[in-house]
């Protein structure tokens, strides 16, 4: 039977993991290298403490930021979180990771054996969606050291993430470095856009018959585009914003759809096929100022994510994507 990496089954015993190595096709495990400067290091985490006994050879990065940060950094990945977008490879990862790495689905269902069989020295998991609670943090951690987030998915800056990841690996001067080109890229952008300051904007998904906007002050988008100068429009800003849609949302019905008309720009992913055709045929949607100004933006799936958990490698990537409907936005058009 298939081990799953979910919450609804049993954590794995050590014997059951050990079995899994053992059955793994590849040949023997290495001996450990010496543990190098630095280390060993122990990472303070939401699940307690990880030991890291030397510097890794091989690592498995099972979320968007682990994946883009260890190899911007030139940390040996060995097994990688696949982008669900359709290339197997993010759009800011360069040079991309090559097919043989990018073998663990970007689903709860994923396969422990799939992730054992990679025979990590460490998992890095500070933005993996694979991790959502002590069990399947314990799950991981029976097969190497695991390093998660510091205390819930997301809940920390996208600079502290990396600072996390950065620890764990031994690259703490280089991610400093990615931090410093990441913050220095949203300086420049609020120098060249100057007309950006006080400008509003939403950002969410058309689901169903249900619109989530992402209004919540801490959420990392929020705070990113807060970042640039924009603000959520004054009806939102005090919007009781929950998790039971998504973190940090608050549900739009399209009878409400007039709500969104005090977004300057208008960020849109959508859930299903037919979603973006209701979205866009609606009638209040279609007198909305963005739509009605060019300013709404139908995100691709890999822009959507970017901008839903932005990461210091991302964000050169991703202000490239949004500049043109920004500039359209710091010009008052």
């Amino acid at each position: 039977m298939v081990s799953r990496l979910r919450r609804s089954v049993l954590v794995p015993s050590l014997l059951v993991v050990a079995a899994l190595l053992a059955a793994c096709a590849g040949p023997a495990p290495v001996a450990a290298p010496a543990a190098g400067p630095g280390f060993p290091v122990t990472i303070t985490h939401a699940y307690g403490t990880t030991v890291v006994p030397a510097r890794p050879q091989r690592i498995v990065a099972l979320g968007t930021a682990d994946v883009a940060i260890a190899h911007a950094v030139g940390a040996p990945i060995v097994g990688a979180l696949r982008n669900f977008a359709g290339d197997p490879n993010l759009p800011y990862v360069q040079p991309p990771l090559p097919p043989e790495v990018l073998g663990i689905p970007a689903d709860p269902e994923a396969d422990l054996e799939r992730i054992a069989g990679y025979r990590p020295d460490l998992i890095l998991a500070v933005t993996s969606p694979l991790v959502l609670d002590r069990q399947s943090y314990d799950q991981l951690a029976a097969i190497a050291p695991t390093v998660t987030y510091g205390t819930s998915l997301y809940a920390a800056s996208m600079q502290d993430d990396a600072r996390q990841i950065g620890r764990a690996i031994g690259a703490e001067a280089k991610v400093e470095e990615l931090i410093t080109a990441a913050d220095a890229r949203v300086a420049a952008l609020r120098t060249e856009l100057p007309g950006l300051s006080g400008r509003t904007y939403l950002f969410g998904q058309a689901r169903g018959e249900v619109l989530p906007m992402v209004v919540g002050e801490q959420n990392l988008s929020t705070v990113f585009m807060r970042s640039l100068g924009l603000r959520v429009p004054e009806a939102f800003v005090n919007a009781p914003a929950t998790a039971a849609l998504a973190p940090g949302t608050v549900g739009v019905s399209y009878e409400n759809a007039g709500l969104l008309d005090g977004a300057d720009a208008l960020f849109i992913t959508f859930a299903g096929s037919g979603d973006r055709q209701q979205f866009e045929g609606n009638k209040l949607v279609q007198q909305l100022r963005a739509v009605r100004g060019g300013t709404y933006v139908p995100l691709t799936t890999d822009q959507a994510v970017a901008l839903q958990a932005p990461n210091v490698v991302a964000v050169d990537w991703l202000i490239g994507q949004l500049r043109p409907t920004l500039q359209k936005v710091a010009a008052g058009r």
